[in-house]
């Protein structure tokens, strides 16, 4: 399934305050991501949340530059990870409803900061993963400053007052 395709299973934030809007990801559970226990592989769940770190980064509506939007160039938050550090708290398998990864920012400094990602299907919790993203500045092949348009992207998943000033 294509990028296009699953951004379409985008689900919409919940009316909550600006600085706790965590991005909301709907992605179906396919026969593919099943390991040979019929549940989903926990590489394929770590996919799971990478595509909706792709979504919030690259592909959510609202960025400039996307189709109905503003003319200009889209804001690309361009970090590499340093770390994914996931919890499994239940088995997630084959159903029809889609699994739904929420992600929130939960600490920025100058050059990183974390994303917090559940994966869910109502009220089951699946996997939690904690992932430090940095900064990265791949022609000088070194971390850089977080840039004020980044920190703007994060500003609105962030679960706390924590970006940092100028």
């Amino acid at each position: 399934m294509s990028h296009a395709t699953l951004r379409a299973l985008t689900v919409p934030a919940p009316a909550l305050p600006h600085h706790h809007r965590p991005h909301l990801y709907s992605r179906p559970v396919r026969m593919s991501d099943l390991d040979p226990m019929n549940h989903v592989n926990n590489v394929r769940l770590l996919e799971m949340i990478q595509d909706a770190h792709v979504d919030l980064f690259y592909l959510q509506r609202g960025h400039p530059g996307q189709p109905g939007q503003p003319a200009g160039q889209a804001v690309r938050v361009r970090v590499i990870y340093a770390r994914h550090e996931l919890d499994y708290t239940e088995a997630l398998d084959l159903r029809p409803e889609p699994a739904v990864i929420s992600t929130t920012v939960s600490t920025v400094r100058r050059s990183s900061f974390e994303l917090t990602s559940r994966i869910t299907r109502g009220d089951q919790v699946f996997c939690t993963c904690v992932s430090t993203c940095v900064a990265y500045d791949p022609a000088a092949r070194r971390t850089r400053r977080l840039e004020d348009d980044e920190l703007a992207v994060l500003a609105r998943h962030a679960t706390c007052d924590c970006l940092p000033s100028a």
